[in-house]
């Protein structure tokens, strides 16, 4: 088992069991301190070590089937009751923006211990969270994969040092050979990062699978795309990004609402959401173009900078 796709232990179901126990409770047998109820610190370093070599980690058991089985149901209803918030980027593609000022239910999914002790790591202590989104991909004939190979937030290939944000991509539902998955091009973060994403073969990435309940963690400046399958069934993944504080943020779509920043929590990271009143916004593909008309919707503005994107590579 290699550090990059790691499930040492399973969940309970307690929607609270990381924070309510103390962590000087959490003691693994070998004496390391566990940081939550997954990882020990050396477990942690580890994850962080393979995430600066590959450009992502996988980690298995980041949600409980409690959980799963919540958050499945909260897609639902915010699908049901803000379909206004829903872009459909293709016939398979739903995304689900500006979720969090609607409902607190994925706030867990955020904060979520297991995955952000390991972000402390590779990000430090003045993490920030950046936006939150549900994806859906459905069943379709259509393969070809609308973004294509790509970098998250920034398109144009001369730009992609400017990508330092850590998305968290969270299965909701099982992801195997036969379903549409996550696949990413390994150190094209770093040592790979001249690669061109125009310059990638269909087969070239790995794809990322695993049961519903699994986390990727993945630098947004690694080559990536949505790898479509003829035989799949609807994938589910809730995906938030994070990077370091600076006075800037990635999208201007996805609003930090008052009972998240006004929160009082000692084990957040100090500035977790201190970007709820940041205006400067990434030139990028979450930034919306000056040209286009007023009266455009949020979902027919995130079409159409998804289109430009595409264009600018």
């Amino acid at each position: 088992m290699t550090a990059g796709d790691v499930g040492w232990a399973e969940h309970s179901g307690d929607r609270h069991s990381a924070r309510d126990r103390s962590r000087r409770d959490l003691v693994s047998a070998s004496g390391e301190i566990a940081l939550n109820h997954i990882h020990t610190t050396r477990q942690i370093e580890t994850l962080a070590r393979e995430f600066e070599e590959q450009g992502y980690v996988k980690v298995e058991n980041a949600l409980s089937r409690e959980q799963l089985t919540r958050f499945n149901a909260a897609v639902d209803r915010h699908r049901e009751s803000h379909p206004e918030r829903w872009v459909e980027l293709s016939d398979s593609f739903r995304e689900g923006t500006n979720v969090l000022p609607d409902t607190e239910d994925f706030d867990e999914a955020i904060e979520n211990s297991t995955t952000l002790d390991i972000l402390r790591a590779i990000i430090g202590e003045d993490i920030t969270f950046e936006e939150f989104a549900i994806m859906l991909r459905d069943s379709t004939s259509n393969l070809g994969e609308i973004k294509g190979w790509h970098r998250d937030i920034v398109r144009e290939y001369d730009r992609r040092m400017e990508i330092d944000a850590v998305s968290v991509m969270l299965y909701l539902s099982d992801v195997t050979e036969n379903d549409h998955c996550f696949s990413i091009v390994p150190e094209t973060h770093s040592r790979l990062v001249d690669v061109n994403p125009l310059d990638v073969d269909p087969g070239d990435g790995i794809d990322v699978l695993g049961p519903a309940g699994t986390a990727v963690i993945f630098h947004a400046r690694a080559i990536h795309c949505g790898h479509l399958k003829p035989n799949s069934g609807q994938r589910r993944t809730l995906q938030a990004y994070y990077s370091r504080w600076r006075n800037q943020r990635t999208a201007e779509w996805s609003d930090i609402p008052e009972r998240l920043y006004a929160k009082s929590d000692p084990t957040l990271p100090r500035r977790f959401y201190d970007k709820w009143n940041v205006t400067r916004i990434l030139e990028g593909v979450g930034k919306r173009p000056a040209d286009l008309s007023p009266d455009l919707s949020v979902s027919e503005v995130i079409q159409e900078v998804q289109r430009r994107g595409r264009a600018a590579m």
